[in-house]
């Protein structure tokens, strides 16, 4: 980074200065010679000059300023934290353990995920293995109360005394446990909720017997944001 010096500025102000005063009299000579193409031409070419120097300058200046700032914030940094040091160790201590509660909760919940999976996963098994025994018993789900059958695209039903299981989409699963759970404690327009909107309705139409008998997450109080007219009827009222 190029450093700009006093000196430069001044330089530069001085050289704005001069040409603002060639404008001034290229500008008394035009008044005098209003129609010469010459006088016009002087003039125009001062203003120009004029302004690119004062805009330059006031640049110059400009960068100065921030500079000088900089280097004093820098100055003073150390005496800063010094006097700030009981608050930076109270922040690197409840940050760390905040951190900390993070992860150890990240662990707990994929530990969960795992777990859907594994037992969606011993479902599906037991679906197959219970449909292919009652299908090769010659029972097969399109008449009496139990039955089993394998469809072409190799999925499985089981009918037990009336109640039929289908296989679960594991993943679907996880994706409409993630979806439920950030829209009851964020929003309903946040991003991971309308990324795993579909996947959710998925899992509800797949697995309704299921998700139905999942308690819902406790929802997170949410503060109202105030309609636009309610806004405006307060900034009268200031």
């Amino acid at each position: 980074m190029v450093k700009v010096t006093e000196e430069q500025v001044q330089q530069a102000e001085a050289r704005a200065e001069a040409a603002e005063k060639q404008q001034q009299v290229a500008a008394s000579e035009l008044e005098a010679s209003p129609y010469s193409e010459m006088a016009a031409m002087k003039h125009s070419e001062a203003s120009r000059e004029a302004a690119q120097l004062r805009a330059s300058a006031r640049e110059m200046r400009a960068a100065f300023k921030v500079q000088v700032e900089e280097e004093l914030r820098r100055a003073s940094r150390p005496e800063l934290e010094r006097a700030a040091a009981a608050e930076i160790k109270a922040a690197g201590v409840e940050l760390g353990e905040r951190e900390g509660a993070v992860v150890e909760a990240l662990g707990r919940a994929q530990e969960a995920l795992v777990g859907v999976m594994v037992a969606a996963d011993a479902y599906n098994a037991a679906v197959q293995a219970h449909a292919d025994v009652l299908a090769a018993a010659g029972l097969d789900v399109r008449g009496g109360e139990s039955g089993g059958a394998r469809s072409v695209l190799n999925s499985c039903r089981v009918k037990v005394r009336g109640r039929e299981y289908t296989e679960l989409p594991p993943s679907g699963l996880t994706g409409w446990l993630v979806h439920r759970v950030v829209e009851a404690r964020r929003s309903r327009f946040d991003d991971v909720v309308v990324l795993l909107q579909w996947a959710a309705r998925a899992a509800e139409h797949e697995a309704s017997a299921v998700v139905g008998k999942v308690p819902a997450p406790e929802q997170a109080v949410k503060s109202r944001v105030p309609l636009l007219s309610e806004a405006l009827r307060a900034a009268r009222g200031r």
